[in-house]
This record gives structure tokens, sequence and C-alpha cells, in this order.
């Protein structure tokens, strides 16, 4: 079933912020949750933010509004409970691009594992107590792209249109059973959530890709050679690697060895890019890992 709701409205300039910011200070739950280029790119970001009162459903679109640290003040406000699902990466997020920490965090993922639920996933509860059904296809699409399309919004806005009705039956829940000290333990550990170190790209990661293992020690130079050569790319044009080339097609280059433009052009599942002048610089990577 398709959710009876009014539209969005969209905070993307700093009057309607100022506005909005207005509007929440005296709020006692706000639901929260964001969007990120996670999925497209090498350096994701938070590309949308959603934040929920009383029903009513605000999108703030952080690529257009220059400035948004003032929402920082609402975020630290002990008096506001903050709800989320699965919060820990949205305050990863939202502490790595804007210094964001949150106070006063009530976790719906958290409270229905320790109400003994096994399935946790949104969508999967939305439906079970709401009859709503949220399209997952919108999970991993690209969220930085403007504009953003009706049903991107409206998928946004079901992130966080029902939480406040689903933190209040949660809770109820969570004070019959005697679990609610156990649950704001969890929820201050939450808060305290540390940012981990950038990720470390392993120049011998190469040797763990599926089909590594049974290639000859020429061909696991090549593949060698790519995978430092997408990375880089990945890195110069901040694309998720598997973007720049996924690592079934440099197993297969690998294999193959192709020794011209016309055996490169050839292998199966070729990216686009890599047609033309980029066809010739990989050419050029595979022949000096062949030397």
């Amino acid at each position: 079933m398709k959710a009876s709701m009014h539209p969005p409205k969209l905070i993307a300039s700093r009057p309607e912020l100022d506005k909005f910011l207005e509007y929440i200070s005296d709020a006692k739950h706000l639901a929260v949750d964001t969007e990120s280029n996670s999925f497209f790119a090498y350096r994701p970001r938070v590309c949308l933010i959603q934040i929920s009162r009383d029903h009513e459903d605000f999108i703030l679109d952080p690529l257009a509004l220059e400035d948004i640290s003032p929402l920082g003040r609402i975020f630290a406000d002990p008096s506001i409970e903050k709800v989320l699902h699965a919060a820990e990466n949205d305050l990863i997020g939202f502490k790595k691009d804007f210094r964001f920490r949150m106070q006063n965090v009530f976790d719906t993922s958290v409270a229905c594992r320790l109400l003994g639920r096994s399935k946790l996933g949104l969508a999967r509860i939305l439906a079970e107590e709401f009859g709503v059904k949220l399209d997952k296809k919108y999970q991993r699409c690209n969220w930085e792209k403007r504009p953003l399309s009706p049903e991107q919004l409206y998928y946004a806005q079901l992130d966080t249109h029902f939480l406040i009705d689903l933190r209040n039956r949660l809770h109820g829940e969570l004070l019959k059973k005697n679990l609610w000290p156990l649950a704001q333990k969890e929820y201050a550990r939450l808060e305290r959530i540390r940012l981990n170190p950038p990720k470390k790209w392993d120049p011998d990661g190469y040797l763990r890709l599926n089909g590594a293992q049974k290639l000859p020690e020429p061909s696991l130079q090549v593949l060698k050679e790519l995978s430092a050569y997408r990375e880089r790319l990945a890195r110069s044009t901040n694309k998720a690697p598997f973007r720049v080339m996924n690592n079934e097609f440099m197993v297969r280059v690998a294999r193959e060895m192709p020794g011209n433009l016309a055996s490169l052009l050839h292998v199966r599942g070729l990216p686009l890019r890599f047609r033309g002048k980029g066809a010739e610089r990989l050419l050029r990577v595979i022949k000096r890992a062949r030397s």
C-alpha cells in the first residue's frame, strides 16, 4: 500500500533553513535519516537529510545549502529526542561531513533487536506495522544527482514519516518488558560513536579476487597492475572502484592478456570509459605488466 501523506517540504535555502530550525526547536521528538552517494563515490558524503515532526516531513538538501551548521545545535540539544533507524551510519556521516554530535538518540532498529525481532530492515518493519511498502530500489540510487525525482522524494520521506509512531510503540514494549534501561545504555553508546580511520587500500587485495587463485604468474602481474590503476582512477575521479571497472572484468583481462587494441575491445564487460583513448591507456597498463 502506498502511504497517504502530504508532500515533504524541501529546504534548499538559508531563509528556509532558518524558518525550519525555529519550527523544530521546541519539538519533543524528531525523526531523522540521511541518504548518501556511498554506492557511487570513492569519498561518499551525505546528500540528503530527512527530518519529520508530528507527521510533517522535511527534506534538507546539504548540496544546495552552503552552511547547515545551525542544525548541529538541534542535534546536540538533549531535550529533543532524535529517532533514527539503524543509526550508526547516519551518525558517522553527520560527524564526518558536518562535525555534528547527536544527543538523546532513540534507535528503532536497536529497540526491535532488544525485543527479539529477527527482521530489522525498515522496509519489513514499515510493512508489518503500518502496511506501507518501501521500494528498496532507491536504497542504492545516486542521491548526489539533481534534480531528485518525485519517486526519490517519496522514498526519502517514508524513511522518517512513521518513525516517531514506531518509536512510541517500541518504547511501550521496552517499558513493559523492563528493557528500557538496557536500550538507554545502547543509545548512550551510539551517542559516543567515533569515526574510524579511512580504510587504506591494500595493494595485495587483488590476490583475494574471485578467480585470481587460478591465474598463472604473468596474469597475476597484469591483475596487480590493473588493481593499482583502478585505485588511482577511483581516487582521482571520486568514483567507487567497482564503477571504474569491476573485479570480474579485471580477472577476465588478466586471464586473456590482450596484446593489442582490437583484442582488448573484444573483452566481455569492457566499461564505456575504456573505449577510445581510455582503451589505449588501459592497454599501456597491460603491456607494462607483461614486459
